[in-house]
């Protein structure tokens, strides 16, 4: 059946197998937070109680909370930076079955523990799994789509993936009642497994990204997947002309090989290092603005600081979770319209009104007027986040990426991404219990900081061929120049109106002579 797929149905069902690998992504990073007040759930693990223990025991353990939870973020980053070395080799389709089928082993071992170092163990595998998930799907989907529908199909991704969270918090909801049986927490950690069975089932029947074929040499079958995508056949002028400008993109970094472009760290022609820098950087800001505090921690901070029962904060949590879902989908509209910049920048502003207003709010936790108008902020900042900061990264590290480096500047991105996840989740716990309120100021000034940085280095890319965006970074002489150069440079569509026009700045001959 996967083999008759042909254009707008293939590229969709390749958005969709992705988009389920991506639901186990936040599925996974939310299941936590329902769990860590659960009776069923602390009987079992009584060193991560912070309910019903107080000073330096509440201390010590909040700091094994912290670790516990945010240990699967080491093996997310773990699994991500993998496929630095086993992207290129393996090829797309192959390294994300691995990832689904570690996946798989952790979170059998993450469902049946008696014992809080099992317990750590699957987290930590299921996180290699979801790790190459993340390092991974967004290059395949950003391969395999045209450049006109390549934001709104790996956005969809994200859009998927907070309803993953939003499945966790009402799974975790409902099973909430069942406080006598650990089956109220068993369940919701093992019904994850549903959806890496589903990617690892269905991701050999699809083709394989055509860069990567080209990469490899396989140019005859990276011809055949171009002219499936398109829905055309393979001998037409379209494919020829695309595979050409793919040659030559390829052609470039290989004429730099002497001064080390097989390197992402590389100062190349082609700007290796200054895209790397970029493409992690990025991922960096987006999770330094802390908006998982609240995917990690909601339920603690509603019951242990606002006062409310365990019913209240979980239906808080859910919906502050489907407004999430809500916003994500407005992304997926969103991103091929307005385009990555203008997100990421109104994003990490919106995350800094709100981290700086919660920070005010919580100062008297006494005055429970403040303390609930809090929950106003919470709500802005889970519309912001997925706007621009939850996938637009992820995505937009695979599109400034050159293809030579492509692999190995995505697995650093999201290794990055996850590490500084790891970073909050592990200090969050300790930061709420020394500097109090004080502490979501950190996170308004580093948001307020992403902001400023995405408008100054952050070119455009938004229906561009990722070898247009190649010619962006080879044309910028400096790092100042790139969002410059991005507003100003015509796109493919208007070069093919003028073939001979090599002075327009476009992919072409005038590329490869330079290199």
């Amino acid at each position: 059946m996967a083999s008759k797929l042909r254009g707008k149905s293939l590229s969709l069902v390749i958005g969709l197998i992705g988009a389920v690998g991506f639901v186990l992504q936040g599925y996974d990073q939310a299941v936590c937070n329902g769990l860590l007040t659960l009776g069923s759930f602390i009987a079992v693990f009584p060193q991560i109680d912070t309910v019903h223990t107080t000073g330096s025991q509440n201390s010590h353990n909040s700091t094994i909370q912290g670790t516990t939870v945010a240990i699967y973020e080491v093996g997310c980053a773990l699994g991500a930076g993998s496929c630095a070395f086993l992207g290129d080799r393996l090829g797309r389709r192959k390294t994300i079955f691995l990832a689904g089928c570690i996946a798989i082993v952790g979170i059998i071992i993450q469902s049946t523990p008696f014992s809080l170092g099992q317990l750590i163990a699957g987290r930590v595998i299921t996180g290699l799994g979801v790790g190459g998930f993340t390092a991974t799907i967004p290059m395949y989907v950003s391969e395999s789509s045209v450049a006109e529908a390549r934001g709104r199909m790996v956005l969809l991704e994200g859009w998927f993936a907070i309803g993953g969270i939003v499945l966790a918090t009402w799974l975790e909801f409902g099973l909430y009642y069942v406080s006598d049986n650990s089956v109220s927490w068993r369940f919701p950690i093992a019904f994850q497994g549903l959806f890496a069975i589903i990617v690892v089932a269905c991701i050999l029947l699809l083709p394989e990204s055509p860069r990567w074929l080209a990469r490899a040499g396989r140019m005859d079958e990276a011809a055949e997947v171009l002219a499936r995508m398109e829905d055309v056949s393979v001998d037409s002028e379209h494919v020829l002309q695309e595979l050409e400008i793919i040659r030559q993109s390829l052609v470039m970094d290989e004429n730099n090989e002497s001064t080390g472009s097989s390197s992402p760290f590389a100062l190349t022609e082609n700007g290796h290092l200054h895209r790397t820098v970029i493409a992690v950087g990025v991922n960096i800001l987006a999770q330094m603005t802390g908006v998982n505090i609240i995917t990690f921690y909601s339920d603690t901070i509603f019951e242990n600081d606002l006062g409310y029962s365990g019913t209240i904060a979980r239906i808080i949590t859910g919906c502050l979770q489907i407004w999430q879902f809500v916003a994500a989908g407005l992304a997926v509209l969103l991103i091929d319209r307005v385009g990555r910049r203008p997100l990421f920048i109104a994003a990490a502003a919106g995350m800094t009104v709100a981290q700086a207003c919660l920070a005010g709010l919580s100062s008297d936790l006494s005055n429970h007027a403040a303390a609930s108008a809090s929950l106003l902020f919470y709500f802005i900042a889970l519309f912001c986040f997925p706007i621009g900061l939850f996938l637009v990264p992820f995505m937009y590290a695979a599109e400034i990426a050159p293809l030579r480096t492509r692999a190995k500047v995505t697995a650093m991105s999201a290794a990055a991404n996850w590490l500084f996840n790891f970073v909050l989740a592990e200090v969050s716990p300790v930061g709420f219990a020394t500097i109090h309120w004080r502490y979501y100021i950190i996170y308004a000034c580093i948001s307020a900081f992403a902001c400023v940085s995405f408008y100054l280095f952050c070119p455009e890319t938004k229906g561009r061929t990722l070898e247009e965006i190649d010619e962006i970074f080879v044309q910028s002489k400096s790092i100042f120049d790139t969002v410059r150069i991005a507003q100003e440079m015509p796109f493919q569509s208007e070069l093919l109106a003028y073939p001979d026009d090599t002075g327009k700045g476009g992919v072409g001959d005038a590329q490869i002579e330079r290199a």
